[in-house]
């Protein structure tokens, strides 16, 4: 997915490259990644500002709405719409957070970034819709979450990998790789993980990835307790591997190595929230 779409000649297949850079690297919700504006990305100190979502909701429910909880109001491109687009505060307070990212992401979006001043100057204001948003469509025009699994799944299909059913995957699922795939590389470092990914708390985390252990981590610990019960006597008990010192840098690492494992991993993780 991340070598098909890394293509910085054509907008629409490197925006859903940096789309899919967010969504493992940094442990996003889809509303999230939508909603991240370029004031919200800090270039020096490699880190985005998570403090704002697009949703679409129904216009009797925004009246219900504090004018403080939403930000913006889209306008509309067709009269008699029952619902209209916004960003809004998050849900929970949890949610509002500054996340750290790994330089390969920061690379892509300042790419990206130049790609969009291109085409701000080649189709003026009339043309370019300019909301200041990271992810969005080619005249600058929110792109829902809906749309960013489509056109996920439209690009599986494209890569037509026979090990890979784009009817088993959705974008969101790439969220779940990212998690459990920190969980490995930090050796179960929750804390981080639930920072990363706004979960409100540690049960919230646990309940979703604690009782999915990997087989791998398992087998590794029963042989660990093994060494410790066979141990002979004055023999020095076998040092465990250092873990990695920086979890998205090694997750970056992956996906630069293997970027088409993460999607494998997005499918056994989304079988097994689905039992």
């Amino acid at each position: 997915m991340l070598d098909f779409t890394c293509k910085p000649n054509n907008y629409d297949y490197f925006m859903i490259h940096c789309a899919v850079l967010i969504a493992i690297g940094c442990t996003f919700r889809g509303g999230e990644i939508a909603g991240l504006q370029w004031d919200r990305v800090d270039f020096e100190k490699k880190t985005f500002c998570i403090d704002r979502v697009i949703d679409r909701i129904s216009k009797d429910s925004i009246r219900k709405l504090s004018k403080l909880e939403i930000l913006y109001q889209f306008p509309n491109l067709f009269p008699g719409t029952r619902t209209v687009i916004v960003l809004k505060q998050p849900k929970t307070r949890g949610s509002v957070r500054d996340v750290e990212v790994p330089s390969s992401v920061m690379d892509a979006l300042a790419v990206l970034k130049h790609m969009q001043d291109q085409m701000k100057a080649d189709l003026g204001s009339d043309g370019y819709m300019d909301y200041n948003l990271v992810i969005c469509q080619a005249n600058g025009r929110p792109l829902m979450t809906e749309h960013l699994n489509k056109r996920f799944k439209e690009i599986l299909r494209e890569i037509d990998d026979p090990n890979i059913n784009p009817e088993e995957i959705v974008f969101h699922s790439l969220r779940h790789t990212s998690a459990s795939t920190k969980l490995t590389l930090s050796n179960g470092d929750y804390n981080s993980v639930k920072h990363a990914g706004g979960w409100a708390n540690l049960e919230m985390l646990t309940r979703r990835y604690g009782s999915h252990s990997f087989e791998s981590d398992r087998e590794r610990l029963a042989q660990k307790m093994d060494d410790f019960l066979t141990a002979k006597p004055g023999t020095a008990p076998q040092q465990a591997p250092p873990s990695p010192a920086d979890a998205e840098e090694a997750l970056r690492a992956l996906a630069q190595a293997n970027p088409e494992l993460l999607i494998k991993i997005a499918q056994s993780v989304q079988s097994a929230n689905m039992t």
